[in-house]
């Protein structure tokens, strides 16, 4: 038995080494993935838009009610990011109008002949701190009789990030934005 020496199942140098070297990649690579996803959630964050929809308006009267009035419908992306509006839509006691005419026809109750100006919204990309004023009522009789009415009106914003995560907001939720899954345009999207 002198030259005969029992082989175990130790561990030897080498193994441990080598066991540790794969120890220390799985965890560098879940260092890294982590990294990663914290980055591309700053990316996210980076470009993220915000839109809020808002009214305006410019009394000028006496209180007799007579005067001038002016209507402003305004769309203001308020985020860090561009807002590509994939679908807007204006309702009237909850019915879904295609038009602004159509929308002040409702309102009233009556065929009216306005002066306005508008700025088209679906499809449009408004850019970081930019606002858009989407109608300008500028007949003084309307103006005044839509305010009168305004509880009534309603209208909602979809719009996408650049990632194409997308949101929906609406005049009566005071810019509060949900996450929806994507913008999809319908029978009762607004055409102007």
């Amino acid at each position: 038995m002198t030259g005969d020496k029992k082989k175990g199942f130790g561990i030897h140098p080498e193994m441990l080494v080598g066991i540790s070297a794969v120890v220390i990649g799985v965890c560098a690579l879940g260092v890294s993935l982590y990294e990663t996803s914290l980055m591309r959630e700053e990316q996210r964050a980076s470009v993220m838009p915000l839109v809020e929809l808002s009214r305006s308006f410019y009394i000028d009267g006496d209180e007799s009610g007579e005067g001038t009035f002016l209507l402003k419908l305004n769309l203001e992306n308020v985020g860090i990011g561009p807002a590509r509006i994939s679908d807007f839509r204006v309702t009237v006691d909850g019915q879904a109008q295609s038009t602004w005419r159509a929308a002040i026809n409702a309102l009233l109750g009556e065929d009216v002949t306005a002066s306005y100006v508008q700025s088209t919204i679906n499809g449009r990309t408004v850019p970081t701190d930019r606002r858009v004023t989407m109608i300008e009522l500028r007949d003084s009789d309307v103006a005044r009789r839509v305010i009168d009415e305004f509880e009534r009106l309603d209208f909602e914003a979809c719009f996408c990030s650049v990632f194409d995560e997308c949101w929906t907001t609406s005049y009566s939720t005071f810019g509060a934005a949900e996450a929806v899954a994507a913008c999809k345009v319908s029978d009762e999207s607004f055409t102007e």
